[in-house]
């Protein structure tokens, strides 16, 4: 009998084997894929989020620059001549003339000498 070509009894059949390492590389692989996909999109909506909460602080900003050259407009109309002249003559306002020993007046340093020239401050 020639032995090489006969089979065993009990010989396994052959199947094709998961493959566990390249499995879990591929899997490994997918769930970076996946978590940067969720980081992608987290991203994302936090830039959508901050671009309203920009969009309202700038509206209010123009609000209140509104607000703000509108009460400048205001004070100037309230601080014009006319208006205080219109005040003035409504006795809203009374003006008080200056009285002579309320101004302080200052009297120029004297010239030292022949040519003219100021003195200046010196201590011994």
């Amino acid at each position: 009998m020639n032995r090489r070509y006969t089979q065993p009894s009990n010989r396994r059949l052959e199947n094709n084997g998961i493959e566990v390492p390249l499995l879990a590389q591929w899997l490994v692989v997918f769930f970076i894929i996946g978590l940067l996909g969720l980081f992608f999109v987290y991203l994302k909506n936090q830039q959508h989020a901050l671009g309203e909460q920009t969009r309202l602080v700038e509206q209010k900003m123009t609000e209140l620059r509104a607000h703000h050259d509108a009460l400048n407009a205001k004070v100037t109309a309230l601080t014009s001549r006319g208006a205080l002249q219109r005040k003035l003559d409504e006795k809203y306002l009374d003006l008080i003339p200056i009285t002579e020993t309320a101004i302080a007046r200052i009297n120029p340093l004297p010239n030292s000498g022949e040519d003219k020239t100021m003195r200046t401050a010196s201590f011994p």
